[in-house]
């Protein structure tokens, strides 16, 4: 059976279950192939009842095909892991086989052991260990059995819980050496751990530590990275221990992103688990493109002045939801200047007004290195964004307020295309990636430049 349609029938196992709990295990109401194999498989060792609802109105009423049948087999709970492996594996392959005449047949074979419990829903009863059986019902009901007979409180295709913290380790521990890879939790869900791919125990225990701080709510570690969320309101101090404490803790074994929420999550802080970042996070200095030399480095160059610099914009470019724009600062001197760290950058509508909560944000890929730019060449800085809808805000950046570093005087540039002033989807609230002042970039061209560096067209020199 294709996975999707197994996950699909979890909600009607859910529903079949409570129609069970006031219909006798022993009735049939199907096609006499269906009821001859529930007779053969309630007859089997270790099974204690077993129950089938055949869903006409899946597919017959209208014609159409297959008709979902659905078997329900209740199996003893002293079963070992083994024992249990087999007999899942013999009911998965019985029920496949059955045939009716004229009619496509899909089965979702359950599985269900233990003492059942009331649910929030009336008349629905759970089972401690539930599970739909899938490709591979051996393996499926071998690792299901295991984990509830090593201290699992609830078993199903979600994964397992278990009653307290220490018992979650303890499921981990065993779940982690035998290469399961299960989802675990608590039963209330405040911790929870999905593997994201191979278990790795130091991946829950940092989640069971983000629990265990104050005014912490919820610790959930999947996708290969920790979200906490928290009691305490946003900007709090108690919200402040919370971060100061994710990034301080001693790294994982490999970089580990986090996020950490508040009441209504309104603000989510992110960063890395003890300040280590990946590599491709770890900013380096820029590298020249081919073909280009650097310019000679002289430690006594002055710092670029701002009447010593003059600034510009190339033509916007745009591939496939992303923008991008260079700015440049042509060295009017007369002698080499030095420039480092970013240009302090302001975005304008129409109106002269600052755009709402646009800002810029450094690259993460090159640092801001020390750049001395010779008389009359031009350093860059790029801009880099993803396409915004205009639809419902029309309101688009039209100028740019550009100081080539903090505390220089700025000047308002406006874009152009084709020498007529142009707009920019830049709109409220866009983060717009920030390289630091470069000699040359990789893909982007700079006034005049004609030696083919990028094919990002710069514009004529000023």
């Amino acid at each position: 059976m294709k996975r999707r349609l197994l996950i699909a029938v979890l909600a009607l196992l859910g529903i079949v279950a409570a129609v069970l709990l006031w219909s006798p295990w022993d009735r049939c109401d199907a096609p006499e192939p269906v009821c001859t194999a529930l007779g053969e498989i309630g007859e089997l060792e270790n099974v204690v009842a077993a129950e089938a609802d055949y869903d006409t109105a899946s597919g017959v009423s209208t014609g159409s095909a297959p008709v979902l049948v659905v078997w329900e087999i209740r199996l003893l709970d002293t079963l070992s892991p083994q024992q249990a492996a087999d007999i899942a594996d013999e009911v998965s392959a019985r029920t496949r086989a059955v045939v009716v005449d004229g009619v496509e047949l899909e089965h979702a074979v359950g599985i269900v052991a233990g003492a059942p419990q009331a649910s929030q829903v009336p008349g629905l009863d759970l089972y401690p260990l539930q599970l739909l059986l899938g490709d591979y019902p051996r393996t499926e009901a071998l690792q299901a059995f295991s984990l509830w007979q090593h201290g699992a409180s609830r078993v199903d295709n979600a994964g397992a819980a278990a009653p307290n913290t220490e018992a979650l380790l303890e499921l981990a521990r065993f779940a982690h050496d035998r290469g399961y890879t299960p989802t675990l939790e608590l039963p209330d869900g405040t911790i929870r751990y999905t593997p994201n791919g191979d278990f790795k125990l130091e991946q829950l225990s940092i989640a069971v530590a983000a629990k265990a701080q104050p005014n912490v709510d919820t610790a959930i570690f999947g996708s290969g990275s920790l979200s906490v969320h928290s009691g305490s309101p946003d900007g709090s101090e108690q919200t402040a221990e919370i971060k100061r404490w994710l990034d301080e803790h001693e790294p994982l074994s490999e970089p580990t992103a986090y996020s950490l929420s508040t009441p209504g999550f309104a603000t989510i802080l992110e960063g890395w688990i003890g300040g280590e970042l990946p590599e491709y996070l770890i900013a380096k200095p820029p590298v020249l493109p081919d073909g280009v030399t650097a310019w000679p480095s002289d430690e006594k160059a002055p710092a670029c002045t701002r009447d010593g610099i003059q600034l510009s914009l190339s033509e916007p470019d745009a591939a496939v939801g992303s923008r991008y724009l260079s700015l440049y600062a042509r060295n009017v001197s007369g002698r080499a200047c030095s420039l480092q760290g970013y240009p302090q950058i302001t975005f304008l509508n129409a109106d002269g007004e600052p755009q709402d909560d646009a800002d810029t944000r450094p690259a993460t890929h090159v640092s801001a290195e020390r750049v001395v730019v010779p008389a009359g060449e031009y350093a860059i800085s790029t801009l880099d964004w993803k396409a915004m809808s205009t639809s419902q805000d029309p309101d688009e950046t039209t100028a740019l307020e550009v100081a080539a570093l903090p505390g220089l005087e700025p000047v308002v540039l406006t874009p152009m295309h084709q020498q007529v002033p142009a707009s920019l989807d830049i709109l409220d609230g866009a983060r717009v990636d920030l390289s630091p002042w470069m000699q040359a970039a990789e893909g982007w061209a700079k006034p005049g430049d004609s030696t083919g560096a990028g094919d990002r067209p710069g514009s004529p020199a000023p």
